[in-house]
């Protein structure tokens, strides 16, 4: 895989990930409103940086707004995304997860998968805009902070 690129589709771009990002955003995943969608791996520690698993700032007219990555060392790739607050409700991360899977699509990758808390309802129906379609659930999948480690699975295309 090549490495990130900057994508776009117009005012909503994806670049890539800069160590000064989740400043500039304001908002990180430790935040409490999302922090009980994002679990941490069952082993308890996260794998080292993958370089074939791109990470990308959401922009929106030039104003960072989220991030958008896949997840080191899982085969098919598995994707991943979080708005600030103000960012929420407008299609960006349906359009963000539009442009990020065709773009994976283009480099080779046939299919990409997207796990979610089962409470999550938001991100699945953005999964679902974005074309993923449910695929069954994942009984192991993290430990979240309300206790559950199941997770539901989409898949794309």
């Amino acid at each position: 895989m090549p490495s990130p690129v900057e994508l776009s589709d117009g005012d909503l771009v994806l670049r890539p990930w800069r160590d000064d990002d989740p400043a500039t955003i304001g908002y990180t995943p430790r935040d409490p409103e999302i922090s009980v969608y994002l679990g941490a791996p069952l082993s308890g520690a996260f794998p080292p940086p993958d370089p074939d698993a791109p990470w990308f700032a959401i922009v929106e007219n030039g104003d960072p707004v989220g991030r958008i990555w896949f997840a080191g060392w899982k085969r098919p790739f598995e994707v991943g995304y979080y708005l600030r607050p103000d960012a929420r409700g407008r299609g960006l991360a349906t359009r963000s997860l539009d442009i990020v899977c065709t773009w994976m699509a283009e480099q080779g990758e046939e299919t990409i998968e997207l796990c979610t808390h089962p409470d999550n309802e938001r991100s699945q129906r953005v999964a679902e805009r974005a074309g993923f379609r449910r695929a069954g659930e994942v009984e192991q999948y993290a430990r979240f902070k309300d206790g559950t480690t199941r997770a539901l699975r989409y898949v794309w295309p």
